[in-house]
C-alpha cells in the first residue's frame, strides 16, 4: 500500500471543483450572505435573534467545507479560517447579548456602581466582537469573490429572522418537585459550587503553579458551571427550601452569569489559540490577526472574563455563608479556602516528621478533606502516609531556599492548620491573588 492512500475518497479535479464544489458552496453561501449583509448594515448592536441566526448559518457552511476537506486545501483554507473566526467571535457576541437581555432577571445583590461598571465593560467588549465580525465579513466576501463564489447583497428581513422573544407564557402551575423539598440536595449543591469556585481561583491566581489560561481549562470550568446550573434546576428550583431561602435565587443568578462569561472566554481563547498567529504562523493567521487584535482578545479574557468570574464567585461565596447560616449550619465547615504558606529555609530543622505529623489529627477533625500542594503534587492531610511522604520531599527543597506550600480545604480546618504550621516552623501566610491590579483585588476583597 502506498504511503498516502486516499482510496476511500475521490480527489476532485479542477473541473469538478468549479462545476460541483463551488456551485454547491455558492448555494449555501447565498443564505449566509443574507445574514452577513444584515450584520454589515447594522449601526447598533444586533439582537440575540440575529446573532443566533448567524450561528446556525455559519455552522452549516463550516460543516460543508469540512466534509469536502477545505481545511486541508491551499485554495480554500483561508476562506475556511475566516468562516471559523466569525463563528467563534459570534459565540462571544451571542452570550454577551444574552447577558444584556437576562441581567435584570438574575436578582443580583451588587452595588449600583458595580452593576453599572460591569454593564459598561460588557457593552464595550460586545462592540469589539461586533466590529471584528463585520471586518471579517468584509474580508470573507472579498475572498469569496476571488474564489468564484457568488456573492449576494440581499438581506434577511429582520422581522423574519426569528420570532421575537415571547413576553406571554403559559401559567407555570406544574409542581415540578412534588416529591422533594430540596433539603437533601442543597448541601451537595453548595459544596460543589464552593469546591469548583476555588478551582477557578486556583487557575486565575496561580496559587499552585503558573498554569496558562487556555481553551481547555476554560471549557472544563464552563462544563462544571453548566452542571451546577442543571443541578439547581433539577433538585432545588420551585422547592420549599428555595421559597424559604431568599438567597438561593440570587446564587443561581451568579452561577448563570459565570457560565455565560466562561462561554465567552472559551470562544475567545479558541480564536486566540486556533485562528490568530499566536500559535500557528500561517500566512492566513497573520492576515486574520491584522483584522482582529489578538492582544485585545487576551486583555478581555484576563481583565473582564476572569476578573468578573472571580467577582461573581466571591459574591456567591458570601451568599453561601448566609445560606448555611439560615439552615442552622456552621459555614466554616463547608466554605473552601486556599492559602499560600511560606516556610523559611532557616526553619528546616523544625520541619520534620515528629513535630509536623500531628497535622493529620487536625485535618481528621473535619468532615471534608484538606489538601497540601507542592511541586505539582497533591497530598491529603488526613492521610498519615501521604503526609509522611510529603515532609521529606519538602525538606529536600528547604535545604537551599524558602518553600511555598498551598493548603486548601474547609476554612476552619485551613485556619487551624496555618496556625499550627506557624507555631511549629514559622510558616507565613502569603498575599492573595497577584493576577489583577491592586484596585481590582480590593474590589474583590471588599465584596465578601
Amino acid at each position: 500500500m502506498k504511503k498516502n492512500d486516499y482510496s476511500l475518497f475521490k480527489i476532485l479535479n479542477e473541473k469538478e471543483i468549479k462545476e460541483e464544489f463551488i456551485k454547491k458552496l455558492s448555494i449555501i453561501f447565498s443564505n449566509l450572505c443574507k445574514i452577513l449583509n444584515v450584520f454589515l448594515s447594522k449601526r447598533t448592536l444586533p439582537t440575540r435573534e440575529i446573532s443566533f441566526t448567524l450561528m446556525k448559518e455559519i455552522e452549516k457552511i463550516e460543516t460543508f467545507l469540512d466534509d469536502y476537506g477545505a481545511s486541508h486545501n491551499r485554495t480554500f483554507f483561508y476562506f475556511r479560517e475566516l468562516i471559523a473566526s466569525i463563528r467563534w467571535l459570534n459565540i462571544a457576541l451571542f452570550h454577551s447579548l444574552h447577558i444584556f437581555a437576562r441581567i435584570e432577571n438574575y436578582e443580583l445583590q451588587i452595588k449600583k456602581n458595580e452593576k453599572e461598571k460591569f454593564i459598561k465593560d460588557l457593552e464595550t467588549n460586545t462592540w469589539f466582537y461586533f466590529s471584528c465580525i463585520k471586518n471579517l465579513i468584509k474580508e470573507l466576501k472579498k475572498e469569496a469573490g476571488k474564489l468564484g463564489i457568488e456573492v449576494h447583497n440581499e438581506k434577511f428581513s429582520e422581522e423574519l429572522v426569528l420570532p421575537k422573544i415571547q413576553k406571554k407564557i403559559l401559567p407555570p402551575d406544574l409542581n415540578i418537585n412534588s416529591g422533594t423539598n430540596g433539603g437533601n440536595q442543597i448541601f451537595n449543591f453548595l459544596v460543589k459550587f464552593l469546591e469548583e469556585s476555588e478551582k477557578v481561583n486556583f487557575l486565575v491566581c496561580k496559587k499552585i503553579y503558573p498554569e496558562e489560561v487556555t481553551e481547555e481549562n476554560l471549557e472544563k470550568f464552563r462544563s462544571i458551571f453548566h452542571q451546577l446550573e442543571s443541578m439547581y434546576d433539577t433538585f432545588i428550583i420551585k422547592t420549599e427550601i428555595e421559597k424559604k431561602t431568599k438567597y438561593l435565587i440570587t446564587l443561581r443568578g451568579y452561577i448563570a452569569l459565570i457560565l455565560h462569561l466562561l462561554e465567552i472566554g472559551r470562544a475567545l481563547t479558541h480564536f486566540y489559540e486556533r485562528h490568530s498567529d499566536e500559535v500557528r504562523k500561517y500566512k492566513t493567521a497573520i492576515k486574520i490577526t491584522k483584522i482582529v487584535d489578538k492582544e485585545k482578545i487576551k486583555e478581555i479574557v484576563k481583565n473582564f472574563i476572569l476578573f468578573y468570574s472571580l467577582f461573581f464567585i466571591s459574591k456567591g461565596k458570601s451568599l453561601s455563608y448566609k445560606i448555611f447560616k439560615s439552615l442552622g449550619t456552621e459555614a466554616e465547615e463547608f466554605i473552601i479556602q486556599t492559602v499560600v504558606l511560606l516556610i523559611p529555609a532557616h526553619r528546616i530543622e523544625d520541619f520534620h516528621i515528629r513535630p509536623i505529623m500531628p497535622i493529620t489529627q487536625i485535618a481528621n477533625k473535619y468532615k471534608f478533606d484538606t489538601y497540601l500542594y507542592f511541586q505539582r503534587k497533591k497530598y491529603n492531610l488526613k492521610n498519615a502516609i501521604e503526609v509522611a511522604i510529603a515532609i521529606p520531599d519538602i525538606r529536600d527543597f528547604l535545604v537551599n531556599k524558602d518553600v511555598e506550600l498551598v493548603v486548601q480545604g474547609p476554612e476552619k480546618a485551613v485556619k487551624e492548620i496555618c496556625e499550627f504550621l506557624k507555631e511549629k516552623c514559622g510558616a507565613q501566610i502569603q498575599p492573595e491573588c497577584e493576577t489583577f491590579p491592586l484596585s481590582l483585588k480590593i474590589s474583590l476583597d471588599t465584596s465578601l
